[in-house]
Formats: structure tokens, C-alpha cells, sequence
């Protein structure tokens, strides 16, 4: 059976291509937006291109470069997939994958596989319901990855590393969740030659390869202005591991922006650093420092090091370390504070006769302004340590 509708082919078909049009991504207006980004972030791009693929959009012959940069490298095409949204409201990506590297250079081959970015926003010129994390940057990414990075120099491996990865959450009351995993790497210093002598210590002390990960999440409250770091780790297998936390307030949404802004006037005004400083200073006036925490737990490293140093050095590892603690008194005594001198002493001689760890901890009371340690470092060193509710420890902290 054939209905008859009514409707001229000509008509029907005219319809359908306005209808596939109205619903099309603007490559051009997607393009523009993110080279604005880019800019506000110090990086220039340009490109040759911007094409419209069904939901995608192909930018073809694109280059980022620092702002001070004549040229970076040139990419093909980069392909951003499933994009919605409008410059006015913002723009959102599903998808962008990179394509892989594949470079050699002066007898160094260097491969870079799996690169991705996921969740791409890029904040709109009239969004109204963007939130504050968002906007103190104009774009935003839920992850991003690299596979694999391999670098081999003559043949053969002298770096690999598999499975970074770092991704990004915004909270429902605004607060910014960042994670960061290096994944795991491994230096093969036995195929290294650009600095022998180095590869040569690093073999001396037993370490003919040395893998590890690093790792780490921070925290923003956009709306108190807290900022965490908790924590930052560095594990190097059969080495040891460092790690790092803080927090600080009065980073909020205007401080980034008057941070802008004075940089923005040095670049435009090189010639006048001194009004750029004195605005400086007036801004880290706002910045307290909450609390601060640096751990060291050993796994053979210090015994390494001591063996290299007192066999380099034609003595033994007691001497070794009495030398060392021996210049301990000379190195603190500008803090003019003998109590704390005595600490850090007690701390050190204690981890380099039995080294487990080493820590420092900052734990005052109260936030402590910024420029109030600027000030006491400046005219009264000795205040420094009883401000900051500093201490040194040995041998009380595990691994993690």
C-alpha cells in the first residue's frame, strides 16, 4: 500500500537538511572558544581547520605553544568527540583522544601511547549555573590518561612508564577533587649516557634501575578558600618514601583572579616590577597556612648513601655520620632558638644511626598568616619554630 502524504519529495527533502543543520555542532564557534581558553591559560593555538564529523569536531593542523613560544609542533588532526553545548552556555566534549607519539631523535626513540581526555568542559561567556571550580579556570576535565611511555636511547630502554592517569570531581557543595597517579616507572640507569657520571652513582649505590609511583590528591573548597594537599606521595621501591601534605585558607575564587591580574601587569609592564611586587604582597596577606606535614621513611637508601659517602670519602660510616651532626649547630644556629636546635639534633643523629624515618611537622594552633612567617623569618628566625608549632621527629612514622 502506498499513502499518499501530501508533502512534495522536494519539500521533504529540503526539511531534513534544515533539520540536520539545526542539530549539527558549530566546529567553527567550538574551535574559537577553545583557543580563547587556551589563551587565558597563557597558551597560544591556532589551527588550520575546524570541520563538523556528524556529533564531532576535527581540528585539523593544530599547534599550542607558550604565549612566548614563535611555533610548537605541529598535530595533524585532533578529534573531539560528542560535542554539545554553545560558546554563550558552554561546551562540553565526551571525549578527545590523542593520537600516539612516535619520535627519534639523535639515537633516542620515545613513544607515548593511549592518550586521552575524557569529560572536557569549557566554561560558557553567559553560564549563570557553572560552578566556582569551573569558572576560576574556564575549562575542566573529569580525567585524563596516558598509557604508556616508553623511551629507549640506541637501542635500548632507559625510561618506561604505564598507566597515569589523573581525574577531577566537583562535589555537590562546590568543593574540587583532583587525583594524580603517575602509575608505575622504571630508569634503566645502565643504558643512560647522556650523564654517566650520574648513572655511575646511581649503579655505585645499587640502584642499576630504580622504579616507583608517585601519587597524590588535593582538595579545593572554592567557598572557604581551603586548599589541601593530602597527600603527596614519591615511592621508590627498595629506596624509600617521601611524603607530603598541607593545607592552607584564603585561596578563594577572588584571590585566583587578582593573581590574574597583577600577572597580566607585569607581562604588559615588565619595566615596572616594584608596584607589581608591593600588589603581591598585598595579595599573600591573604594566605594562611593551616598545617604542613613532611615524612620520610627509608627502605635502604640512607644505608646506600652513607656506605657511598664514607667509602668515597676514606672513612668510616661512624665517622661519617659524626661529621655530619657535627655540622648540625653551624647550619641552625641563625634560628637563635637552642631548644629547638637540640631537637632537630636529637631527630637526625638518631634516624642516620638507625634510619626508619625522618619527620617535620607544622601544627599550629590557629592558621598562621603568610606574611606573618615572612615577617619572622625576616627580623626574628628564633619565633619561627614555637609560630609554627614546628617539631622534627626519627623512627615514629610507617610506611604507607
Amino acid at each position: 500500500m502506498i499513502i499518499k502524504t501530501g508533502i512534495p519529495a522536494a519539500a521533504t527533502a529540503a526539511l531534513l537538511l534544515c533539520t540536520s543543520s539545526a542539530l549539527a555542532v558549530d566546529a567553527q564557534a567550538f574551535a574559537d572558544r577553545l583557543k580563547a581558553v587556551a589563551s587565558t591559560q597563557s597558551v597560544e593555538m591556532s589551527f588550520d581547520s575546524a570541520e563538523e564529523d556528524g556529533d564531532d569536531v576535527v581540528l585539523r593542523g593544530v599547534r599550542f605553544s607558550p604565549a612566548s613560544a614563535e611555533d610548537g609542533d605541529k598535530i595533524d588532526a585532533i578529534t573531539f568527540e560528542n560535542v554539545t553545548g554553545s560558546t554563550a552556555e558552554g561546551w562540553t566534549v565526551e571525549r578527545v583522544p590523542i593520537a600516539d607519539i612516535d619520535e627519534t631523535e639523535e639515537g633516542t626513540h620515545s613513544t607515548v601511547t593511549g592518550i586521552v581526555i575524557e569529560g572536557l568542559h569549557l566554561v560558557g561567556t553567559e553560564a549563570t549555573d557553572t560552578p566556582i571550580a569551573m569558572t576560576s579556570a574556564d575549562f575542566f576535565f573529569d580525567r585524563a590518561a596516558v598509557e604508556s611511555v616508553n623511551v629507549e636511547k640506541d637501542g635500548r630502554k632507559v625510561f618506561s612508564l604505564s598507566g597515569a592517569e589523573m581525574e577531577n570531581e566537583i562535589a555537590d557543595d562546590g568543593t574540587l577533587t583532583s587525583e594524580f597517579d603517575s602509575g608505575t616507572f622504571d630508569a634503566d640507569f645502565t643504558a643512560a649516557n647522556d650523564d654517566a657520571e650520574s648513572a655511575a652513582t646511581m649503579r655505585d649505590l645499587g640502584y642499576a634501575t630504580l622504579g616507583g609511583n608517585i601519587a597524590g590528591t588535593a582538595t579545593w573548597n572554592p567557598t572557604t578558600g581551603l586548599l589541601e594537599l593530602d597527600p603527596f606521595d614519591i615511592d621508590l621501591t627498595d629506596a624509600g618514601s617521601l611524603s607530603f601534605t598541607y593545607a592552607i585558607s584564603g585561596y578563594t575564587p577572588a584571590f585566583i583572579e587578582s593573581l590574574k591580574q597583577i600577572q597580566q601587569q607585569m607581562e604588559a609592564n615588565p619595566d615596572n616590577q616594584s608596584a607589581a611586587g608591593m600588589a603581591m604582597m598585598g595579595l599573600v596577606s591573604q594566605l594562611f597556612l593551616n598545617s604542613a606535614d613532611l615524612v620520610f621513611v627509608d627502605d635502604s637508601l640512607t644505608d646506600k648513601l652513607l656506605d657511598y659517602y664514607a667509602e668515597k670519602n676514606g672513612e668510616t660510616r661512624e665517622q661519617l655520620i659524626g661529621r655530619l651532626t657535627g655540622m648540625l649547630p653551624g647550619m641552625l644556629s641563625y634560628l637563635q632558638n637552642p631548644t629547638f636546635q637540640e631537637e632537630v639534633i636529637a631527630a637526625v643523629t638518631t634516624f642516620l644511626n638507625d634510619p626508619q624515618s625522618l619527620s617535620i611537622a607544622i601544627a599550629p594552633n590557629a592558621p598562621v598568616p603568610a606574611t606573618q612567617l615572612i615577617g619572622a623569618a625576616m627580623g626574628a628566625p628564633q619565633t619561627l619554630p614555637g609560630v609554627l608549632a614546628l617539631s622534627v621527629s626519627a623512627n615514629d612514622a610507617t610506611d604507607n
